[in-house]
């Protein structure tokens, strides 16, 4: 019976989490100010490491859906840098879903998730850059216009490492605020007792 309790009131917790991040990205896509706060990694690997390797679609499902709804919504429609930003989400989320199979959520997989997000985070950004790099003429097709992309970006444009830093912010706090489905235990799932022979 608590167990029972224990168990909908962590699946209420991951829901509330992926919803609130679905929600904010919405919101933080009509303010510049608040560029790439969007936790999109952290949701991808943490909510695929927190449901594990059975439903690891499920934020992988819902970062590809706001994706189109905000291209639609935006004007642009379904491009080909939304099916790069799907196909890492994708990628993220089966690999948080991987690592955390049959592990449970105990205090040791709370900094596995946060490196896994940040590692996530930072492959995505070099990997979206050089994307944007390779079909952008007005970065030169060298190394040091492929540096420029990875960090200072075109003139009249906020710096692209701003975006890394407002995305790793963004991700640390998604991962602080999830820390609760490790360390409290009426949220937490107990790693399976191992079998005696």
């Amino acid at each position: 019976m608590e167990n029972s309790r224990n168990q909908k009131l962590r699946i209420g917790w991951v829901i509330a989490l992926m919803a609130l991040a679905v929600g904010y990205r919405v919101f933080a896509a009509g303010n510049s100010d608040l560029a790439n706060t969007s936790p999109l990694m952290a949701m991808a690997f943490g909510g695929g490491l927190l449901l594990g390797l059975r439903f690891w679609w499920v934020p992988a499902a819902l970062l590809v859906i706001s994706d189109v709804a905000l291209g639609f919504s935006a004007g642009t429609g379904v491009g080909s840098y939304t099916l790069l930003t799907s196909l890492c989400y994708t990628a993220a989320a089966f690999a948080g879903g991987y690592l955390g199979k049959n592990r449970g959520s105990q205090p040791g997989q709370w900094p596995k998730m946060w490196l896994g997000t940040m590692v996530c985070s930072l492959l995505f950004y070099a990997i979206a850059n050089s994307f944007v790099w390779a079909l952008s003429p007005a970065y030169a097709k060298t190394v040091a216009g492929w540096w420029q992309s990875q960090t200072v970006g075109l003139p009249g444009w906020a710096p692209s490492i701003f975006f890394l830093r407002n995305a790793l912010i963004g991700d640390t706090i998604w991962c602080v605020v999830a820390a609760p489905l490790f360390f409290w235990n009426a949220l937490s799932i107990p790693r399976a007792a191992p079998v005696s022979e």
